[in-house]
């Protein structure tokens, strides 16, 4: 029975020992002299550059040398450190000689991960680098949350898991990929916290903005760019660009109150005149009727993302016009005809009809539609403003009888001075 295991080990042994001597032989990588790991480490590092220093044909021969040090007579001491060579000249080559020979490597080390962990993020950070430059978006992302950041054997802090999350949901939505950039936000906004770096805080915040953005929540969207552009960290370009975004937002926004407070405190902010956009803003925030030359203007200055398409077969900035439209007749009109107000807003009766019913369900107008008349009836409030006047007028009355009350000769003098 000791002998059989001692053959058998034998033959163990002797297979290893063949297959290592094949994998010299194949890649012509010299065994190396002497019997340190740094003497090791040192040949297979002169060889790699031997190879390297012909590019035409190391294509060839860097999968037969990424099989010699791979095998298991080969500490993985002397591996990695090998690796680290290796990845540091492919860096320098041309980025598309580089994206390839970085393939190769990561797909020889994919199986191995535990053990080359260090290179593989090392390869997956400087492939997205790579791709990012080429604006391919998609496979930067796919890069980047290749990197075991949860289950990993090191321990990464939760500053560096927070940066990589939101730089992959970053790059997730610069290829359009909201769902995807959205797993990575949802991650990210489990490690935010106040004590969080203020930089990543604001990182974070865009993210979610251009989420929100994407998913065609606008009038959330347009608050956080809002709140954004007044972010002291960020430089003035992109609190500018952050405004003009808000802007958009805001005017795509479906109409009613809340859409119409956050109008009028864009209006306000000083900068806003600065774009081209500014008078769709000041005519939208005034309720005035919008004319489609201000359509046509404004539509040039939305993403695409913001042009979609909606079901009803109207793109987003025609949907958000009729409805804008729509409840700046409600200020104009008490009644009207279901057929007139097609008319105005350019649309067919039955649309019309759906919208207002629309509206008026989501209290974003007050009214009512009389289907058998085919009329339209807006309940017409009284404006803020008016609301105001009204309060002020009931205080100084009140007044007014307190004084008649403790002094009627001066109240009446008074008023018979002007002419009450």
């Amino acid at each position: 029975m000791k002998e059989t295991f001692i053959f058998d080990s034998y033959l163990i042994l002797k297979k290893k020992f063949l297959s290592f001597l094949l994998q010299i032989m194949t890649s012509k990588v010299p065994f190396p002299s002497g019997s340190s790991p740094e003497e090791h480490i040192q040949s297979y590092c002169d060889h790699f550059d031997s190879l390297f220093s012909s590019p035409d044909t190391l294509n060839a021969k860097i999968s037969s040398f990424i099989d010699s040090i791979l095998i298991d007579s080969v500490s993985v001491g002397v591996s990695r450190k090998v690796f680290s060579h290796v990845i540091s000249r492919v860096k320098s080559l041309p980025s598309n000689l580089c994206l390839e020979y970085c393939t190769t490597l990561t797909e020889a080390l994919k199986l191995r991960l535990m053990s080359f962990e260090d290179q593989i993020t090392e390869l997956n950070q400087h492939m997205a680098d790579l791709y990012e430059a080429k604006k391919d978006y998609s496979k930067a992302a796919s890069n980047l949350s290749a990197i075991p950041l949860e289950n990993s054997q090191k321990n990464y802090s939760k500053a560096f898991t927070t940066q990589m999350y939101l730089k992959i949901a970053h790059l997730y939505l610069e290829g359009r990929d909201s769902n995807q950039a959205e797993i990575f936000i949802n991650r990210a906004s489990l490690l935010i916290t106040s004590t969080t770096e203020p930089d990543l805080q604001v990182r974070y915040k865009l993210c979610y903005a251009k989420l929100l953005d994407f998913r065609k929540k606008f009038l959330e969207a347009a608050r956080r760019y809002q709140e954004l552009s007044l972010e002291p960290k960020l430089s003035v370009t992109e609190q500018n660009e952050l405004l003009r975004h808000s802007i958009l937002c805001a005017i795509i926004a479906p109409a009613g109150v809340h859409r119409s407070r956050l109008l009028s405190s864009l209006i306000k902010d000083e900068r806003a005149q600065h774009f081209i956009i500014h008078g769709m803003l000041r005519n939208t925030q005034l309720g005035h009727l919008i004319t489609l030359q201000q359509v046509h203007l404004f539509e040039t200055e939305l993403e695409e993302h913001q042009q979609e398409i909606l079901a009803n077969g109207m793109t987003i900035l025609e949907a958000a016009v009729m409805e804008h439209n729509l409840l700046a007749i409600s200020h104009i009109y008490k009644s009207i005809k279901i057929d007139n107000l097609a008319q105005l807003l350019r649309v067919p009766a039955l649309q019309a009809e759906t919208v207002v019913g629309k509206m008026i369900a989501e209290q974003r107008i007050s009214g009512s539609i009389d289907q058998i008349d085919q009329i339209v009836r807006f309940d017409i409030k009284a404006q803020p403003w008016d609301e105001h006047i009204n309060v002020v007028c009931n205080k100084v009355n009140y007044v007014i009888d307190l004084l008649n009350q403790f002094e009627p000769d001066f109240t009446k003098e008074r008023l018979q001075h002007y002419g009450c």
